[in-house]
């Protein structure tokens, strides 16, 4: 019996051990991460906001009279207006007037100016006057003209172009004001255009000299006609809208082209030279290709934009036949003229 009981104590007390290795073999460790959050990189300032620039002058043209405003633009025409000086963007035109800034008096059509001045109405064109100050910015600006059809003149003579450079086409005449054609033209005169009633032309007395209105015939035949849109209406009435050319170069023929007159001439020739002169309607270039056969080969060019062209041909062959072709270009194009004979002295 006490065989037994001891045995069973045994047995008991091996077991008890077992567990006890097995609780301790099973036993989890627990891990534990700690994670730290880096910190939030503070936000870049923000840049600050670009200075806004000059408002345009479709809304400086919406103030009152008596407003200090300050604009940009550029400049479209010189002292043959007198001492305005009309600017325009894209979408608007002014005037700038002074009889004794000289800043504003030395501008030339292509600068880009600022201006500060005040806006005033003149016998009802809306003008700076006076202007304060005129930086120039830049020269050498391109301006573009709006262009219309005679027909649809009166699409321009209006308050929403005063002030830009227009070109109406297709025009058929000048005439007086009791319509007759168009002599010479004389300084602060009033024409219409294709005799038309309200379409009016006036010529400034300032715009003289070669290429200068005063004095000047307008050709015959269609031309276009460009000019500045102002306004003089002294009762304040929405009236009294007039194209203002600058120059006689705003009588433009076939188109701007060159477009030479008739045959060129040999004007003086000698054994070993020919000087050779010709004409254009427009300005353009000069340029002169000869040589013994029509093939031609030899050439000589002037860049000079000029109506009355002349060159001399040199280091030629005594009693040679020379075959002359002359041409001309511009902006709008280039004008030839087909190769003719020409013969150098003998002796």
């Amino acid at each position: 019996m006490k065989k037994l009981t001891f045995l069973a104590l045994l047995l008991s007390s091996a077991l008890m051990t077992a567990r006890a290795q097995q609780t301790r073999t099973t036993k989890r460790t627990t891990t534990t991460t700690t994670t730290t959050k880096a910190p939030a990189t503070p936000a870049a300032p923000a840049a600050p906001a670009a200075p806004a620039g000059p408002p345009t002058l479709a809304s400086v043209r919406t103030a009152e009279p008596g407003a200090t405003v300050t604009v940009r633009g550029v400049v479209v025409n010189g002292p043959e207006l007198g001492n305005i000086r009309y600017i325009q963007d894209k979408e608007a035109g002014l005037g700038l007037f002074s009889n004794t800034l000289d800043a504003l008096k030395n501008l030339m059509p292509g600068d880009s100016v600022e201006a500060t001045g005040t806006l005033k109405n003149y016998n009802s064109l809306l003008e700076m006057d006076p202007v304060q100050s005129v930086k120039k910015l830049a020269s050498g600006r391109r301006f573009a003209a709006v262009t219309v059809p005679a027909a649809e003149l009166t699409k321009v003579l209006s308050e929403a172009y005063e002030g830009r450079l227009v070109k109406i086409t297709e025009v058929e005449r000048l005439s007086t004001t009791g319509g007759q054609p168009a002599p010479a033209l004389v300084g602060n005169v009033n024409y219409l255009i294709n005799g038309q009633a309200g379409a009016i032309v006036r010529i400034s007395a300032p715009s003289t000299g070669p290429n200068g209105l005063v004095g000047f015939t307008p050709p015959e035949g269609k031309f276009d006609l460009v000019g500045v849109v102002g306004q003089h209406s002294p009762a304040g009435t929405p009236t009294g809208y007039q194209l203002l050319p600058r120059l006689s170069t705003d009588f433009v023929v076939a188109g701007g082209l060159p477009v030479i007159k008739g045959e060129p001439v040999p004007v003086a020739v000698t054994k070993n030279s020919i000087t050779v002169d010709f004409s254009t309607i427009n300005p353009g270039t000069t340029k002169i290709e000869y040589g013994a056969t029509p093939a031609l080969g030899g050439m000589v060019e002037d860049k000079t934009p000029v109506t009355q062209h002349q060159m001399t041909l040199t280091d030629l062959q005594a009693g040679t036949t020379y075959y002359i072709r002359v041409s001309s270009g511009n902006s709008q194009g280039i004008s030839t003229q087909p190769a003719v004979p020409m013969i150098t002295r003998k002796k």
